[in-house]
């Protein structure tokens, strides 16, 4: 009960001091929250461009032919001359559709950074 008592006093007395001092200087306040918001953009912008090389490597190997069989390219069987490639599948509407919101979110991102540079 005492911990969650200190933990409030300290959270009352973080934001009250944090109130007052964005009240007393505006201008530094004011820089120093673009900066967080630069520092936050810019981590999220990494983010979606590792995520959106995944998702593209997905979809390759998704789209690509796989090879089976001997490396001849023919596979012993029932029916003579089947290749041992089959055919390319097309890639799941789902992680394209996934791939083309991170696509739109990057693009944003890379305008909030230019919107933030000119501040």
């Amino acid at each position: 009960m005492i911990k969650m008592i200190f933990l409030l006093v300290g959270l009352a007395v973080g934001f009250g001091g944090g109130v007052y001092w964005g009240v007393k200087y505006p201008t530094q306040a004011r820089k120093m929250a673009a900066e967080e918001e630069r520092r936050f953009i810019e981590a999220q912008k990494s983010l979606l461009e590792k995520t959106k090389r995944k998702l593209d490597e997905l979809i390759a190997r998704s789209t690509g032919t796989s090879t089976s069989g001997p490396a001849s390219g023919t596979r012993s069987g029932f029916v003579s001359g089947q290749t041992g490639r089959s055919a390319p599948t097309p890639a799941d509407p789902e992680v394209v559709a996934l791939r083309e919101e991170h696509e739109r979110q990057l693009q944003e991102a890379e305008k909030l950074l230019k919107d933030a540079g000119r501040l």
